[in-house]
């Protein structure tokens, strides 16, 4: 329920439910100064009385707590109130803890200690803006309630069902063709036997640059999909920073992948991740791209010949103290960029890697190509089975 202060403002009600009073303090005043009106409870059972009686607008839940935990929590107020946002804030760092409050209904989890309130703050306000959605939407957009429910469904299964947690993974990737300005995208992902660590996203920045990149998450299965979704997350932020507070940080690659590094290696999920982010200034036809340790290195065909772009650094998440470098070039005005992940060179079957990084050079080495031709040229099919994800991301800008 929305209150309305005296210079009537909507001030949204909070509750927080923690059972730590010096944890819980800081989240109350933090959320006061911010503008929320925040009720708090030390205990699951008095959280969800509170519930019922005041009618929040998104509870705060811690997981661990004495007599009836977080996640109990979670299912009684998914039962009672299913509408009702619940974000998850826990310190145990476990990732099993947040795929089971995920599946039990969370609408967010967020690990302590909360370096960053901002994060919390964050969201708060994605769980706030997505139960306005719902609520909008349920009166005149059945396809979109449609979704919502798979997406519930998709995480119930998420544990138990390997298909159905690869099939939510994909709805977050764009389209597999998709056509910004003078650009061309295309990507492929072949899928292992696993969950995929492989991920890929190209966008639109402003109103002059285009962001793309293609990821590898260390290891296979369910925590690596966890951390691709983590991934998106993080990217669309530092997105909607340069619009919301005009932060340039999507724009400087180096920049955006110092702060990938801290923001993953702050979760502490014991996982890292390579990565290439570029970015296009469609006005000025340059590129400029960050390498965190992504193998092979991306071709670029201008026309005439195929080469590898320069430049690697380290992986993102797993060093401390590391530097991201930003690596600047002119484009020729018609031309085709390739993106592989490294399962790609597992695959083939040349015996050398020199051979390999021949071979990709050779096939990549003509126009008009789309991730299935490049797929098919290295004798890779679908109906396969490899050991790693082969992802590719093909951007191509015609004269």
């Amino acid at each position: 329920m929305n209150t309305v202060s005296t210079a009537g403002v909507v001030r949204r009600r909070i509750l927080v439910v923690e059972d730590d009073p010096v944890v819980r303090f800081n989240m109350v005043s933090y959320l006061e100064d911010s503008g929320f009106e925040v009720a708090e409870e030390d205990s699951g059972t008095r959280g969800i009385d509170a519930a019922r009686r005041t009618a929040p607008d998104l509870v705060l839940c811690d997981l661990r707590m004495p007599g009836m935990d977080g996640l109990e929590v979670l299912e009684r107020l998914r039962a009672e109130l299913p509408d009702l946002p619940v974000v998850v804030v826990s310190g145990t760092g476990v990732l099993s803890d947040a795929v089971e409050a995920l599946r039990k209904g969370a609408w967010d989890f967020v690990t302590k200690p909360i370096q960053d309130m901002a994060v919390l703050e964050h969201a708060i306000s994605a769980a706030l803006e997505k139960s306005r959605l719902i609520r909008d939407n349920r009166r005149f957009q059945s396809d979109l309630q449609r979704a919502n429910r798979l997406l519930r469904e998709n995480l119930d299964q998420f544990e138990q069902d390997a298909a159905a947690g690869r099939n939510m993974q994909l709805q977050l990737m764009p389209p597999c063709e998709r056509t910004l300005g003078v650009y061309r995208f295309n990507r492929y992902l072949l899928p292992s036997l696993y969950l995929s660590g492989d991920f890929v996203d190209y966008f639109v920045i402003d109103h002059r640059h285009l962001g793309f990149y293609l990821a590898d998450v260390s290891g296979h299965g369910a925590s690596s999909a966890f951390v691709t979704v983590l991934l998106k997350s993080f990217v669309d932020r530092y997105l909607e920073l340069l619009n919301s507070e005009g932060e340039q940080l999507i724009l400087d690659p180096a920049k955006m992948l110092a702060r990938l590094d801290a923001d993953l290696r702050g979760q502490d999920l014991d996982k890292y991740l390579t990565i290439f982010y570029g970015v296009i200034d469609v006005d000025s036809n340059h590129l400029r791209y960050g390498n965190g340790g992504h193998f092979p290195s991306p071709v670029l065909f201008d026309g005439k010949t195929a080469r590898y772009l320069e430049g690697r650094g380290p992986p993102v998440g797993l060093f401390r103290d590391v530097q991201f470098d930003s690596n600047v070039m002119d484009l020729p005005d018609s031309h085709l960029l390739v993106l592989l992940s490294d399962g790609v060179l597992d695959a083939m079957p040349d015996a050398t890697l020199e051979q390999k990084r021949a071979r990709l050079l050779k096939v990549v080495d003509r126009p008009g190509l789309d991730a299935e031709t490049i797929l098919a040229s290295l004798g890779l099919t679908p109906e396969a089975t490899y050991p790693d994800d082969i992802t590719l991301l093909i951007a191509e800008r015609e004269i």
